[in-house]
């Protein structure tokens, strides 16, 4: 756990008001298309969970629970004159709540891995023969190679860099790879650009 600092209070402060602004947006838009409109506002949270969770940790994620509770339970209150934003009567009103806290805790489990910064290690590659290519050595890597049809190549096998092949004729300036003189147009004989 990373220690509390003024940088990361700070953040979570920030999350906090971010947590307000997303619970309002949540709990006056989930009821505008449905089942979209929940369903936006529930990636809505999502995002703005990965998002801090990312920024500065657990403490940041607590900021913007912690902001949506307050925004999602004060606006789930009956208004003046009665007016409701979350009516407990529709299921779409319980799907944005329990499905908003549902995604926090989601996000909160989350691997660290997906939010750490340091790139990882270099992964071991294993280095396979070329297709057509049998090693004579029994497999072993930097052995000497010998090609399906009997010539024999040598030295450590390299990755394909698009390039031709050893030993392959390589075209000359102005010519194409099939051999056809390049006139500069850009199309090939026998078609009209």
């Amino acid at each position: 756990m990373q220690p509390l600092s003024t940088d990361v209070l700070t953040k979570a402060a920030s999350t906090f008001v971010l947590g307000l602004v997303v619970g309002a947006v949540g709990t006056a838009m989930h009821r505008s298309v449905p089942p979209w409109g929940v369903v936006l506002c529930l990636l809505l949270v999502a995002c703005a969970g990965l998002l801090s969770r990312s920024w500065s940790g657990g403490v940041a994620l607590a900021g913007l629970a912690g902001g949506m509770f307050l925004s999602v339970t004060t606006l789930a209150r009956s208004g003046p004159g009665g007016d409701v934003l979350v009516p407990a009567r529709q299921g779409i009103g319980w799907v944005w709540v329990v499905g908003a806290a549902g995604v926090l805790v989601l996000v909160a489990l989350a691997p660290r891995a997906l939010f750490r910064d340091e790139p990882r290690g270099e992964r071991p590659r294993t280095v396979a023969p070329a297709a057509g290519v049998e090693p004579v050595d029994g497999g072993a890597v930097g052995g000497e190679l010998r090609p399906v049809d009997g010539r024999l190549v040598g030295g450590e096998p390299r990755p394909f860099d698009g390039g031709p092949s050893e030993g392959a004729p390589t075209p000359a300036d102005g010519d194409r790879v099939s051999g056809e003189p390049d006139d500069g147009s850009g199309a090939r004989r026998g078609t009209a650009r």
